[in-house]
């Protein structure tokens, strides 16, 4: 067996084909493991380059910690100081409790928020009333906020939340593909605070942790599997350039017309890369993947003397909306949502920027690009002095956009496929995207691999 690619997704894969006694070689192109995941430490400040939380809904991620030895290494968000702020008019305001996803479940903070306008707050309550949309079509986030909750929950809230995850544009980006839950939901109760109220956890009312992380960073994961691999079956700089058909199996084509032959193979890339490996094998496999678009993005940290950041620094982060102009798309405080991230005295920040609708932000360096980060977050949460640490990581067409018509690409690529026995493709942008996505898809093609 052939796993090409040596994120989490070939890794995922390449664990479970071992656990079954099923000899692979792991190949991946680059000179480190782990893809977007990537740890690094500096001054007693912990930073993830990419990936930085795994989604607690979404399971299977903890339960591959968990095999790996990592369950005791779980750290769950700071239980104490959730809230989400939301940069309106240039002031922060924090989201009204019992928000999730953009959907209101709780009156009383509702009406007492500054968010949103009384108008928009009655328009938000008429999804309590409105008929289920139209079943089994796709539409984008934006349609199905303005629909369900209102043009005004869809500008504050929704787009910048919902689809700054993805780096994406609302407008374009697939709810089914994305957020399929919500969808769910409204087929199932009509209204989505209904759903959400039904939803809601009784006893105290604290809701259990949505995210976790791993005490050293989530690079820990990355580390316990490589260690549970065979050395001799793994290989760095080893970039698949293409992939063919032979009798029995498939050969991979490496760089300097090294050949890996194999009876079957997983193709565990970024939709770029595997188009490229997969189009002399299957031409339209690959134009299929080549038109999944892939966001670049930044992310810039800034590490802070305590003393030098007048706003508490009480919660989550904070989110941009579009209309607010800004270049930061929005600022994750690192250092409060993960204790371990800063030394004693200092807080650590993390901000985005790019994303499919900005990507002329990366178009700046290093160092003028940190700056401009500083700048914007200087004048809302109070910076003085210079920063004690400054990072920033770079992330070219690293995410992926499932817009609308994913599904349907999706199902006309599984169509290809199906021609060619023992070829499975697997990785973030296809069903999913974030690590537990990731590893639960990897997890399906390597239990869809036939060992005899």
């Amino acid at each position: 067996m052939a796993v090409i690619g040596g994120g989490i997704a070939g890794l995922t894969a390449a664990y479970d084909l071992h656990r079954r006694n099923i000899a692979f070689r792991l190949l991946e192109a680059g000179d480190r493991w782990g893809g977007s995941i990537r740890t690094e430490r500096d001054r007693g400040f912990l930073m993830e380059a990419g990936a930085d939380t795994l989604l607690a809904q979404k399971p299977d991620a903890l339960q591959l910690c968990r095999e790996v030895g990592l369950g005791e290494r779980l750290l769950p968000t700071n239980p104490e100081q959730r809230t989400v702020f939301v940069l309106h008019g240039g002031t922060l305001h924090a989201l009204p409790d019992g928000m999730v996803l953009g959907v209101p479940t709780r009156l009383g903070p509702l009406v007492r928020t500054s968010l949103f306008t009384r108008p928009g707050k009655l328009r938000m309550a008429l999804d309590l009333v409105l008929p289920r949309g139209a079943a089994g079509g796709d539409e984008s986030i934006a349609s199905f906020f303005r629909r369900r909750l209102g043009r005004e929950a869809l500008e504050r809230l929704g787009a910048p939340f919902l689809a700054g995850i993805h780096a994406g544009d609302a407008e374009r980006l697939s709810l089914r593909a994305t957020f399929p839950r919500l969808a769910d939901m409204e087929a199932r109760h009509r209204s989505l605070i209904r759903a959400f109220v039904a939803a809601r956890p009784r006893g105290d009312g604290r809701p259990p942790p949505a995210f976790y992380s791993l005490r050293g960073g989530l690079s820990e994961l990355v580390e316990a599997l490589v260690a549970r691999l065979p050395p001799d079956s793994m290989r760095l700089r080893g970039a698949a350039t293409a992939l063919v058909r032979e009798a029995d199996g498939y050969v991979v084509r490496l760089g300097g017309g090294e050949v890996v032959r194999a009876r079957a193979v997983v193709v565990a890339l970024p939709a770029p890369r595997a188009a490229a490996v997969l189009a002399p094998l299957d031409a339209e496999a690959g134009v299929l993947l080549g038109a999944i678009r892939f966001a670049s993005t930044a992310v810039v940290y800034h590490g802070y003397r305590r003393q030098d950041v007048a706003h508490p620094l009480d919660g989550y982060g904070l989110i941009v909306p579009e209309g607010e102009r800004l270049r930061t798309t929005a600022c994750t405080f690192f250092s409060t949502k993960f204790p371990g991230r800063a030394p004693d005295g200092h807080v650590l920040l993390r901000a985005f920027v790019g994303g499919i609708r900005d990507p002329a932000a990366l178009a700046e360096d290093d160092a003028p690009l940190a700056e401009r980060v500083r700048r914007e977050m200087a004048a809302v949460l109070g910076l003085s002095g210079p920063p004690v640490l400054t990072r920033v990581f770079r992330w070219p067409s690293g995410t992926p956009q499932m817009e609308v018509g994913h599904g349907d690409r999706l199902r006309a690529l599984e169509r290809r496929l199906a021609s060619w026995p023992g070829l499975f493709l697997t990785g973030a942008g296809l069903r999913g995207t974030g690590i537990p996505d990731t590893v639960t898809d990897a997890r399906r093609a390597a239990a869809a691999l036939d060992p005899a």
